[in-house]
């Protein structure tokens, strides 16, 4: 991952959730709940990868889905950001690079990425680390806004995502430069059809898929093969 867009996330880091509760009328909250949904083996020691402030982790725990969660991040302006919000729960949290994980093999029983994957520099090599780091029959779980290849998705990052986000997230961040950055990082990432793909290329099976606003955003689940 480019130092810029480290840097970029340690800036926005401070009003990192307000932005994402306005741009999403708070709609965020119901598709991390959404995607939960769709892991199916029991709850246990969870790898939440790019897990910026621990939302999905707390709810995660809160839902009943994960009895602990080890939080991992590349920006620790966002980890330090969200240090209150995991206070006396079985949330850990560690700087980590998603292409190089600091976590022995077989160390997980789920993997969870929400919003992070677009932002890794070689997405079908994350997979493999991810692979790697879960046990035999292990879940992945990610939640993703992948590049829109439908009509109502493309309208609306045509129209919201090139306009509305980096005017509403400058407004509450002070950095505009960050929201245009989120807009062009959708439309130039794979969809969901392709990330499918990725995931069986990377030893993945059983997919199973919850669109979000209408294919706004999408999560996506599996379980390891071997």
């Amino acid at each position: 991952m480019s130092e810029t867009v480290k840097e970029m996330f340690g800036r926005i880091a401070p009003t990192y959730d307000l932005a994402n509760r306005v741009l999403s009328a708070r709609r965020d909250v119901a598709w991390r709940r959404a995607a939960l949904r769709l892991l199916q083996a029991p709850p246990g020691d969870v790898l939440d990868l790019a897990c910026g402030t621990f939302d999905l982790a707390l709810e995660a725990i809160a839902s009943g889905h994960a009895l602990r969660v080890h939080g991992c991040d590349f920006s620790l302006p966002m980890l330090k950001a969200g240090t209150a919000k995991r206070s006396a729960t079985a949330i850990s949290a560690a700087a980590g690079d998603a292409l190089h994980l600091p976590y022995a093999s077989g160390a997980f029983d789920a993997a969870m990425v929400a919003y992070g994957w677009r932002n890794f520099g070689d997405p079908a090599g994350s997979l493999a680390e991810l692979a790697r780091v879960l046990k035999p029959r292990g879940e992945i779980l990610i939640l993703e806004f992948f590049r829109p290849v439908r009509l109502w998705p493309k309208v609306f990052y045509g129209t919201f995502g090139r306009v509305m986000m980096p005017l509403v997230g400058g407004l509450v961040s002070g950095d505009r430069a960050a929201y245009t950055y989120l807009n062009a990082s959708i439309t130039t990432f794979v969809s969901i059809d392709e990330a499918e793909a990725l995931l069986r290329g990377a030893g993945f099976g059983q997919l199973r898929r919850h669109a979000c606003f209408g294919g706004v955003s999408h999560a996506l689940a599996a379980t390891k093969e071997a």
